[in-house]
């Protein structure tokens, strides 16, 4: 009989994870069951960004910085309708803008679900994850399987009271005070969030190259290979930080045999009596993105047929065929109005006047490589007022 009680015991309350995260606000604590058994890096990023154990990018000035991303952090972004509640934090500037200067991969597991009050990554696209996070409250929001991967779980009724506060309170009404860990089982103690090949940040080493008035360029040591990417703040007053767009550079997967480095980093023309830089690498392990799409191919499959991106030598123009299942193919001109490249994810706006829609903006997530092809899922939108859904799936690019 009493081996029957603790069965039912049991059922009623089923084992949760034992890697508990405490996140302190100011409108009380929410205890999160990590889930680090399915999303290892996820779980393992979160907590060293938390810790201040492993360096990142200060989204507002470049500097590579070890300080804790979430304290001190506000809700700035918060929904609370009938299919969305939500609560976003962790972007370091406080908008949507900011960021942890490094991304990586999804991690998706379908027996975990947006069911409700679930702690989440934040993301600008299939594997662009960084620093942001978000809990989402009492309503299940099946948009975000398998495209938000999910860091923790949140079964305590007064840590899901606490969520429901921050989400009705609004945008920046509460802040992050704290966050600690416990590991209550072997399982979550042997956990070792130093072992998940997370990206690493570091002061871009090397010296400058300078001609007053003329060029300036930052000559690397060591040099930047596959999955690197070099970023560039510059200021003049040590008040103000701004983000060199042009000195950006993500070394990008290769054709096949050829493993792609850099050498000089051009920065600005060196015109003031006085300049300051913060310059940073983040290396990316496993990377397998493509920085340019010079005489490259995008191949995505649709519901009705195949749409194929066809870039000549220059990379920013080409043909675009949509080839239906049943008909003739319809082939427009390709110009590329937008493009950014990361370690693991490809964004580009294409026009394409001949086909309906004619403005189309792609988010890729690379996934894997061969020596031929690099295996990725889209996420598609087309310009109509706005940006709207189009289309998802799986996608190829040509190496």
């Amino acid at each position: 009989m009493k081996n029957l009680l603790f069965l039912w015991i049991l059922s009623a309350f089923p084992l949760h994870a034992s890697l508990l995260a405490h996140v302190q606000t100011t409108r009380g604590t929410i205890s999160v069951e990590l889930q680090h058994g399915s999303a290892p890096q996820t779980v393992a990023n979160f907590m060293t960004l938390a810790l201040g154990t492993r360096s990142r990018v200060h989204p507002l000035t470049g500097a590579v910085t070890s300080a804790p991303l979430y304290l001190g952090e506000k809700f700035f972004r918060t929904a609370n309708s009938s299919s969305f509640k939500f609560a976003q934090t962790g972007s370091g500037s406080g908008t949507n803008a900011g960021g942890s200067g490094f991304t990586f991969r999804d991690e998706f597991t379908p027996s975990i679900r947006h069911t409700g009050y679930t702690l989440s990554s934040a993301n600008a696209g299939p594997n662009t994850n960084g620093g942001g996070i978000f809990f989402t409250g009492n309503v299940a929001i099946p948009q975000y399987d398998d495209v938000h991967s999910i860091i923790g779980l949140i079964p305590d009724p007064a840590s899901r009271a606490v969520i429901d506060a921050v989400i009705g309170a609004g945008d920046n009404a509460t802040t992050i005070t704290g966050i600690t860990f416990d590991r209550t089982d072997p399982a979550a103690v042997a956990f070792n969030e130093y072992g998940q090949n997370l990206p690493t940040v570091e002061k871009a080493g090397g010296q400058m190259d300078l001609l007053p008035g003329s060029s300036n360029i930052w000559v690397l040591n060591p040099l930047i290979s596959v999955g690197d990417v070099f970023t560039a703040f510059r200021s003049t007053t040590l008040s103000a930080w701004t983000e060199l767009g042009s000195s950006r550079l993500h070394v990008g997967i290769g054709t096949a045999g050829l493993t792609p480095v850099a050498i000089n980093m051009p920065l600005d023309v060196p015109t003031a009596p006085r300049a300051f830089y913060h310059l940073s690498v983040a290396r990316h392990p496993g990377a397998v993105a493509p920085s340019h799409f010079r005489n490259r191919t995008v191949t995505i499959p649709l519901s009705g047929g195949i749409l194929t991106l066809a870039f000549t030598s220059a990379g920013s123009v080409g043909t675009t065929t949509y080839t239906p299942t049943s008909g003739s193919p319809i082939v427009s001109t390709l110009a590329l109005l937008d493009f950014r490249s990361g370690a693991h994810d490809v964004f580009f706006v294409a026009d394409n006047p001949q086909l309906n829609p004619r403005y189309l903006r792609f988010k890729l997530g690379c996934d894997s490589a061969t020596s031929t092809t690099v295996a990725c899922r889209h996420k598609t939108e087309h310009f109509n007022g706005g940006w709207l859904p189009f289309a998802s799936g799986t996608a190829t690019i040509t190496r």
